[in-house]
Formats: C-alpha cells, sequence, structure tokens
C-alpha cells in the first residue's frame, strides 16, 4: 500500500484559517498569515472533531501535541454543541482537524465563532483519491442524508492513512521546525495501519456469513474494503427513527439473504434494531463501535478499536 506522499504533497488538504476573516464558512486565507510554532515553546495545540482523528493526531504527533477530541465518547459525529471550555481551547488552536464529506456540518460556524487568532485547518477527507470515495447509498450506505459521499472513510485502514497523511502535513505546515519528528512519526503509524489491513483482511477471508445490517449506515467501506456486504441500514438518515416502512424493508432483506445479525452501536439508540430482532427468529443485536473510547481500554485506540470490532464480527459472521 504505497499511500505516503511526501511531506506538502497534500497540501490542498490544509487551508490556512484567518478567523477573523471568516464570512460564513472556512476559506482559504492568504499567506500573511503565516506559519506557527508550538505556544511559548510547548506542545501545540490542537482540535480534532472526532475519536479516531484525535488519535491520529496523537499517533503523528506525539508528545509535540497537545489534543482535545471536540465530539466526546458515546456523541454522534453528526451534531455538536461546543462548550465554554472548548471555545476556549479552540481560540489558542494551531490545528483544526475534521473528517469533511458533510459529517461536521457545524465546522465552519464553530470555528468563525472560536476567537481572535489563526489556525491552519485540515480536512482530511480532502487527502483521500476521488476513486477511493463511496457515493451516499452504495453498499447500503446513507441514501437520504444529502450528502453526495459516504462520510465513514476512517472505517477502512487503507483510507485512514491518506488521513494521516493529511495530518502530517498539516502538523508541518504549523510547525516546520518539527517536519522530520512529523514525517517520522506518520511513516510508523502508517506501517501499523497496513498491518491492521492485513490482520482485518486475513480474519474476513474466513466468514462463513458474509451479510449483516447495519443500525447506522456507516460500515460501507469497511465492507467493500473486505468482501462483505453491509446490506440495509435500520436509520436510513443518523438520528432519524425509521418509518414502518423503512422497518418492513429491513425485514425483508433479513429474511431474504438469511441474515443473523444487526450491528447496533454505542453512540445510538438500538430500540429499532432490537424491536425487529425480536420480530425474526435467530436475528441477534451486537454492538460495532466506529469511533472508540479513550476512557474503556477495549476501544481507546483507533487500533484497538478496529481489532474490538473485527472481534465481535469473528463471534457472529465466522
Amino acid at each position: 500500500m504505497n499511500v505516503l506522499p511526501g511531506p506538502g504533497s497534500s497540501g490542498r488538504t490544509v487551508t490556512r484559517l484567518c478567523i477573523l476573516a471568516l464570512a460564513s464558512a472556512v476559506l482559504a486565507v492568504p499567506a500573511g498569515c503565516g506559519g506557527h510554532v508550538a505556544d511559548n515553546g510547548g506542545r501545540m495545540k490542537v482540535a480534532a472533531t472526532i475519536v479516531p482523528l484525535a488519535d491520529f493526531c496523537r499517533q503523528v504527533g506525539g508528545d509535540l501535541v497537545e489534543v482535545k477530541t471536540l465530539i466526546p465518547p458515546g456523541a454522534s459525529a453528526h451534531s455538536y454543541e461546543p462548550t465554554a471550555s472548548e471555545f476556549k481551547f479552540l481560540g489558542g488552536a494551531r490545528v483544526f482537524v475534521m473528517n469533511g464529506l458533510g459529517l461536521e456540518e457545524w465546522a465552519s460556524g464553530v470555528i468563525r465563532k472560536a476567537g481572535p487568532g489563526s489556525m491552519v485547518v485540515v480536512v482530511t477527507a480532502d487527502a483521500v483519491p476521488k476513486a477511493e470515495l463511496l457515493r451516499a447509498g452504495a453498499f447500503g450506505g446513507e441514501k437520504g442524508s444529502g450528502r453526495e459521499y459516504d462520510p465513514h472513510i476512517w472505517l477502512d485502514p487503507n483510507i485512514a492513512a491518506f488521513q494521516v497523511g493529511a495530518i502530517r502535513d498539516g502538523f508541518i505546515e504549523a510547525d516546520p521546525a518539527h517536519r522530520e519528528r512529523y514525517t517520522a512519526n506518520a511513516s510508523r503509524f502508517i506501517r501499523e495501519l497496513e498491518a491492521l489491513d492485513r490482520e482485518i483482511r486475513d480474519a474476513t477471508a474466513g466468514f462463513t456469513r458474509r451479510s449483516f445490517v447495519a443500525l447506522h449506515p456507516g460500515w460501507a467501506y469497511f465492507s467493500r474494503r473486505y468482501g462483505i456486504e453491509q446490506a440495509a441500514a435500520v436509520q436510513e438518515v443518523p438520528e432519524q427513527e425509521p418509518s414502518g416502512r423503512r422497518i418492513e424493508r429491513v425485514v425483508e432483506e433479513i429474511k431474504a439473504k438469511g441474515i443473523k445479525v444487526i450491528f447496533a452501536e454505542p453512540q445510538a439508540s438500538a430500540r429499532a434494531a432490537q424491536v425487529i430482532a425480536s420480530s425474526i427468529p435467530g436475528v441477534r443485536v451486537f454492538y460495532l463501535d466506529p469511533l472508540g473510547d479513550p476512557g474503556n481500554p477495549e476501544v481507546d485506540t483507533y487500533l484497538e478499536t478496529m481489532r474490538h470490532n473485527l472481534r465481535v464480527m469473528k463471534e457472529v459472521l465466522r
């Protein structure tokens, strides 16, 4: 897997942002904003929208960065309202890291309100080749979300490596004095992602059941990568309870394909999934975690979260 471009080669993914100049969206800023180094010789402050991206930032930045995750574990990535302390952190942050593809529709407004200063904004999805992106609705993904592409790119380790490269370039942009450290750390972590990819591929190759239903349509990239099928999603649009007709269609899909599992998530109510499972003999609900939780040792890093999800899948799909 050759996914580590040279420093600066994904520069289009890094937008230099002057907050006072923002109008209604994240805009490119003239070169006069300049680069920034770590505050007062200390760690560089980095804000990341979701837990996986925050872990990527820590892997790339090491002890050179202080990373704050904006969306807390257990919360949905699709809606977010910052606290006063988070606004304070953002006011001093040098780098803002987000997923993109419509996952954080609130981001431009939050950055605009964060206060005086300037920061480098890294939209990690911009580093992913278009050929790797799935249209919304593909592989049982979100059809009614209004998005052009499915945003859950980090759930494919191969694509996650492009996101890591974008973060590396953003850190170098903000703190060029530590270019070599950021480059070395990113290279090491991408090798770990390659090993994870091989581990998941070897395990999923032995699955005898290769179709499942998801509560939330977030597993399309994972399914494509490893040759399994996210056949349907209970919630076609995140955080919206399914209609009666939607439930009927999911039940029909489960019966037609002999599906035995619905994968729910800790970030959302599993009530609808439980109702469906209880109506079909042999169907059970298990939990996958697409985001992770630094406070839970089973899912406290991206690598451990993905391995946890693989263990759950092995239990019901092998």
